[in-house]
């Protein structure tokens, strides 16, 4: 079981995937991306959704919406479970299917997208650049949070989204990224 950290579920428990090459967020992380960033009446895109715990930390503290993408079909299933326990299904979209091809398919916008690939595998650069070639999803304001290993090196820039800050966990890091300015 997962514990939500912050808001109005904080305290609150959630299911786990039921596979062990899951991993989660840690709690001292989900608590520090909410101190760094205010998700009020945002709306949020979650790839690598694992159990949903980002996502449901999001809309705890604020966010109107979250979506969610994973591939697995086990983890899915336990974002479905969580949301109902929770009582938030009606405030989420799962997608369940591989980042690659969803990516590309998305045509709302998001204020803040999240993700927290599997380490090391080079699927956060992958990411990255997925999201670049689909700015109909994110203006100007957007903010991307990365959560990777600090020996997955990520570049300054993908295209138009640029790298502005970093904050570093122990083994891993968070890597913030914008819309470069014209």
């Amino acid at each position: 079981m997962l514990i939500i950290e912050n808001g109005y579920l904080k305290g609150r428990k959630i299911n786990i995937v039921p596979d062990k090459r899951t991993r989660y967020t840690p709690a001292n992380v989900r608590r520090a991306i909410l101190n760094i960033v205010d998700v009020s009446d945002m709306n949020t895109l979650e790839i690598f959704g694992g159990s949903g715990s980002v996502s449901f930390e999001f809309l705890s503290s604020g966010a109107i919406h979250s979506t969610i993408i994973e591939t697995s079909k086990k983890a899915c299933s336990t974002i479905i479970k969580n949301a109902n326990l929770l009582g938030v299904k009606d405030r989420i979209k799962l997608i369940c299917s591989d980042f690659r091809k969803s990516i590309e398919k998305l045509n709302e916008k998001y204020d803040i997208i999240f993700m927290d690939p599997p380490f090391q595998m080079g699927l956060a650069e992958e990411a990255l650049i997925k999201i670049s070639e689909n700015n109909k999803i994110y203006d100007e304001n957007i903010l991307i949070i990365v959560e990777h290993s600090k020996r997955e090196l990520l570049k300054e820039k993908y295209n138009n989204l640029i790298k502005y800050k970093e904050y570093n966990y122990g083994d891993i890091i968070l890597s913030l990224y914008t819309k470069e300015g014209d």
